[in-house]
């Protein structure tokens, strides 16, 4: 991936449009009266559960449009293999270069092939552009995804207490609001998705969202495809510094099928650390620079990320 928005809306859409991506369509859905969600009666006096998700569903709508332009190391375990990359978010797009293949640094002939990758696509605007615009389509689907967290589900209060900097936090507990319609196909899988929302009281922002499918989620009744019961995901971030909320980590397991015969099995586990601000004015090649040093650090560490982090600070 070219860029990574790490924000809580574009993992909702990406993550829940991979069965749209992988050719399914859904059919309509016979259409049901809409009913507001609704706060459990048992809720503490001084929150409504309602008004908190539809607040920090807003913010995160709203953050979006803020840029934050930063280096972080992103690292994504899979079932049988894992990489650690080093992604920098510029104006014109992010790009990433590789500093691990399964905890180990690159060998020669795997660095040239991941410099040439860089460089190549770096230097093709034609390309960036392209990747521009397909970031765009995510961010209208994630904003109909956010919009929708309100509608979509019942909202019960679970708790406060105080999350790893003192911030008050708010547990709440979901589960499918039957009157909801979804406006989409992403926003299906919501008809059969429960778990947990952590929102930062202060910050009015979703720090952490669990969700579980508790039954099979069909697509075009399933004739074109379906997630299996028990699929989740895990999506958790916050404040990195200066007030830039990102993405820190993000667990998906998913199982389902496609187009009856195809089998779908998504599995990782990806974690992103050490975020430094980068100038927005960056050029080209000062880009390249800076994610040449910083795998040039990491293999000379002997694929230590945590000492090459260090060296940064």
């Amino acid at each position: 991936m070219e860029s990574v928005s790490n924000r809580i809306s574009y993992v909702l859409a990406a993550t829940l449009s991979v069965l749209l991506t992988s050719g399914i369509a859904s059919a309509q859905q016979k259409a049901a009266p809409t009913q507001q969600a609704t706060a459990s009666a048992q809720q503490k006096p001084d929150i409504d559960p309602l008004e908190l998700v539809r607040r920090a569903s807003n913010n995160e709508i709203k953050a979006n449009s803020v840029q934050f332009y930063c280096m972080f190391k992103d690292t994504t375990e899979y079932k049988d293999h894992s990489i650690t990359k080093e992604f920098l978010r510029t104006p014109q797009g992010g790009l990433f270069t590789t500093l691990l293949i399964n905890g180990h640094p690159l060998t020669a002939e795997e660095r040239q092939k991941d410099n040439e990758r860089l460089e190549k696509f770096a230097n093709n605007p034609e390309a960036r552009r392209r990747r521009r615009e397909a970031n765009a389509a995510d961010d209208k689907r994630s904003e109909a995804m956010l919009s929708s967290l309100p509608d979509a589900f019942l909202y019960d209060y679970a708790g406060t207490d105080r999350g790893p900097n003192g911030e008050e936090v708010v547990h709440l507990k979901f589960r499918p609001n039957p009157g909801f319609n979804p406006p989409n196909h992403e926003t299906m899988v919501y008809l059969g998705m429960e778990g947990d929302m952590t929102i930062d009281r202060r910050a009015m922002r979703i720090a952490k969202i669990d969700g579980t499918l508790f039954k099979d989620v069909d697509f075009g009744w399933g004739i074109l495809g379906k997630l299996y019961k028990g699929g989740k995901f895990i999506i958790v971030q916050r404040d990195v510094g200066g007030g830039n909320w990102e993405e820190v980590q993000e667990t998906l397991q998913f199982y389902g099928r496609i187009l009856l015969v195809k089998s779908l099995t998504i599995w990782s586990t990806e974690t992103m650390t050490d975020f430094r601000p980068v100038s927005p004015d960056l050029t080209v090649a000062q880009t390249l620079d800076l994610l040449h040093k910083s795998a040039d650090v990491v293999a000379a560490n002997g694929g230590g990320v945590n000492q090459a982090q260090d060296n940064h600070k």
